[in-house]
Order: C-alpha cells, then sequence, then structure tokens
C-alpha cells in the first residue's frame, strides 16, 4: 500500500526547500518583500501625518495670535453728561471720553442744518438747552450728528413726557421759554426741595416784570476770571441785573428734576407763613409773593423772602455769617 497524501494533486518536489509537505506555501521566501514594502508604506504615511501635523501647527499658531479689531469692529463707550453742562462743556467732554469725535465735529454738526431743534423758535440758531443731559454708549459707528441727535430727542421725549406744552400754556409761557427757566434753575439751586421754590421766584418776577437777578446768567459765555462786579455791569443780553425778562437762550442743558420744576412752581406761602407775618402794613396792601432769595450757608441754601425789606436782612445774615463778601 502506497503513503497517503493529503493532496494526490501537490505532491512534494525534490526542488523544495522547506518541510512542507504541499499543503500551503512557503512564506519565508516572501517575508524580507512584505517587509520593505510594510517599511515603504509605514515611512509614506509617517511623512503624510507629519506634514498634515505641521501644517495643522501652523494654522493654530496663526488663529492664537492677538489681533488688533477689524477696522469695522463695533466698540462702544460710555460718556457721562452732567446735568448742568453747556454746550461747550458737552463738545469738550465728548472730545475727552470717545475716541473719534472732536469739538470741531460738534461745532460742524450744529452748523450742518442736520439736526432737529424742537421747541427752539424761529430766529434763534443756539441748540443750548436742548441737549439731554445723561449717560450715553456711543459706538465706533456714530459720528456726532449721531449722538446730538439722539440727546435732542431725549430732552424733547423728557419733555413732552412731562407735559411741557400743558405746563407752559399754564404758566402762560412757550415750552422754549421753560426749558429756559429750567437752565436757570438748574445752574442756581443744589438743594433738591429748592428748585420748585426759585421757580416759584422767577415766574413771580416774570409777571411782575421785574428783573430776574440771576447770577448764574452773568457767567454765561463770559471769559474765564471776569469777576462779578465787571460781569454785572457788562451790557449783554445775558445780564439779568440789567435786562428783563429772560435770557435770550437757557444758559445750560437742564436735567429733569429742573424742568419738571420749572413746568411746577411752588405755591406762594400762606398768609399765616413767617415770610407773611413778618410784612409790615403797608407791605400787606401788597399780595404776599416770593420774590427774592440769597444763600444763607456753605452747603448752597438760600433764604427766601417777600419783600425787599426782608430780603436786605437776609443778605445781612449771609454777610455775618460768612456766606456773603
Amino acid at each position: 500500500m502506497n503513503d497517503w497524501n493529503e493532496d494526490p494533486w501537490d505532491t512534494p518536489r525534490a526542488s523544495d526547500a522547506s518541510d512542507s509537505d504541499g499543503m500551503v506555501p512557503d512564506l519565508r521566501k516572501y517575508s524580507r518583500e512584505i517587509l520593505i514594502g510594510l517599511a515603504i508604506v509605514a515611512a509614506a504615511f509617517i511623512a503624510w501625518a507629519g506634514y498634515q501635523v505641521t501644517s495643522l501647527a501652523g494654522d493654530l499658531r496663526v488663529d492664537e495670535t492677538p489681533t488688533l479689531p477689524a477696522d469695522n469692529a463695533v466698540t462702544e463707550v460710555e460718556v457721562v453728561f452732567p446735568e448742568g453742562f453747556t454746550v461747550t462743556q458737552i463738545a469738550a467732554r465728548l472730545e475727552r471720553d470717545a475716541p473719534g469725535f472732536t469739538t470741531v465735529g460738534v461745532d460742524a454738526a450744529f452748523a450742518s442744518g442736520e439736526l432737529a431743534a424742537p421747541f427752539r423758535p424761529s430766529g434763534v440758531t443756539s441748540y443750548e438747552g436742548l441737549l439731554f443731559p445723561a449717560l450715553y454708549r456711543v459706538a465706533s459707528y456714530e459720528d456726532e450728528v449721531d449722538v446730538l441727535a439722539r440727546m435732542i430727542e431725549e430732552m424733547r421725549t423728557r419733555a413732552l413726557a412731562n407735559d411741557i406744552e400743558a405746563a407752559a400754556q399754564r404758566l402762560g409761557r412757550t415750552p422754549y421759554e421753560i426749558i429756559t427757566i429750567a437752565s436757570l434753575i438748574e445752574k442756581e439751586v443744589k438743594i433738591a426741595e429748592e428748585r420748585a421754590l426759585v421757580s416759584r421766584v422767577i415766574h413771580n418776577r416774570l409777571e411782575l416784570d421785574m428783573e430776574l437777578q440771576i447770577d448764574a446768567a452773568l457767567y454765561y459765555g463770559a471769559a474765564e476770571g471776569v469777576d462779578f462786579a465787571t460781569l454785572k455791569q457788562a451790557d449783554s443780553p445775558y445780564n439779568l441785573y440789567r435786562v428783563k425778562g429772560l435770557p435770550p437762550t437757557p444758559i445750560a442743558n437742564p436735567g429733569e428734576a429742573a424742568l419738571i420744576a420749572a413746568m411746577n412752581p411752588a405755591d406762594d406761602p400762606a398768609d399765616d407763613d413767617e415770610r407773611c407775618t413778618a410784612r409790615t402794613k403797608k407791605e400787606k396792601q401788597q399780595p404776599c409773593r416770593l420774590l427774592f432769595y440769597v444763600l444763607s450757608d456753605a452747603e448752597g441754601r438760600h433764604a427766601f423772602s417777600t419783600t425787599y425789606r426782608l430780603h436786605e436782612k437776609n443778605v445781612e445774615a449771609a454777610r455775618i455769617a460768612g456766606i456773603l463778601p
């Protein structure tokens, strides 16, 4: 009997260098070629992967490098305009706190004719008193016209919200005159509860055709450092010691509290009020009305009176206290 082969069709040959029985090929002679091929593939992959990593790292380095905002990037700054600021002070504050804005730009905006001027009568060109003082956020895409237009609109909105037109009609004034009175109150009064009292004095003196004699108006537009005595003798429409009635424009941009006071003056004192009972018999022939006030302490409070005689007493008391020279 012949020896058994698993595969009669693939018998071992004498030339076979392996001990294979013919069931599978001998892989040993291919191992070098296989290893060389794998090495080539691995090297190519590593080279490709290294290139990709290097490229990605370069992109990351570019992305991580700090850059300045693009020219068209929107930035905002906060600018505070205090109550009682004049137009000139508003322009200076805008230039100081908002990059790119200038006082020259503000002047040009006012002269451009692009800005509305609510309540302003014909013939008046000043924007004094028409800008509402507050905190505003100013964006980099805005210019002077944009910011001033917002301030004007805010003043219009606040005035109308407080019924300035009805108040003006009730008091026999125009809305612009109410704003002018508010500016006088803003510059004269430091104590909140005195705003309505000063408003009453102003309205009473206007009704009686008396000079308002308001010191704050003297300084409006005056050169810095000019003394009070000189200003009091100046021939100026803002010298309310020499000119009757209101100044031709507001002297500042009033806040809402001053606007409300201008629209709602305090009542005159009752007949049993000390400011009324202290009058002489002759003085009592006239209605008891608040007509005068003068500084009474270092904090800015005022003493109010109903006659010039009583006012002179308050002035003397202020001088004795060192409040007045």
